[in-house]
């Protein structure tokens, strides 16, 4: 007779595949491991083309959920971005934006912990779609400021929708 304390756990790969495929979402493995197992997928978004990859660290037992921008960052816009992506995770409730400042990478992160029972359907869904709503719903200041010249201060008024008192 099997305990009332063991559970059956289902590993992480599973349960993210078995994700991955119930919402019809193609996928590829990049790298399992001892250590890290790496799925790729591809969203399309209004601003743009989204990859996303699902991260496992083994020995962390941790799932990090990345949804990349379709554009980089130009150097000389990059701490004014960064200026506003401080503005966009103040109001995030899950996860945060991701800036790097050499290479002008733009991504959106999420993260949760295994634990010893399956992972609930919830928890995944929220933070995968958290990450591309976020990307989705911040991309367009953030192309505003890269291309459209503003700061990041006019941008945030803007996303906001107030007015700002220095343009009167």
């Amino acid at each position: 007779m099997e305990s009332l304390n063991s559970t059956n756990k289902i590993p992480m790969k599973e349960q993210l595949i078995n994700f991955l495929e119930h919402i019809n979402y193609t996928y590829r493995i990049n790298l399992d491991d001892d250590e890290r197992l790496i799925i790729q997928t591809g969203v399309v978004l209004q601003s743009g083309n989204s990859d996303v990859y699902l991260r496992f660290n083994k020995k962390l037992e941790l799932v990090e959920i990345y949804a990349y921008s379709p554009v980089k960052i130009p150097e000389n816009r990059r701490q004014e971005v960064g200026k506003f992506l401080d503005f966009a995770d103040s109001i995030s409730y899950l996860g945060n934006f991701q800036l790097n400042h050499l290479e002008g990478d733009l991504r959106y992160k999420t993260y949760f912990l295994e634990g010893e029972n399956p992972i609930e359907t919830r928890i995944l869904t929220d933070n995968f779609f958290e990450a591309l709503r976020q990307l989705d719903r911040f991309l367009p200041s953030v192309m505003k400021i890269t291309y459209g010249g503003i700061d990041a201060n006019r941008a945030e008024f803007e996303f906001t929708g107030n007015v700002n008192p220095k343009d009167n």
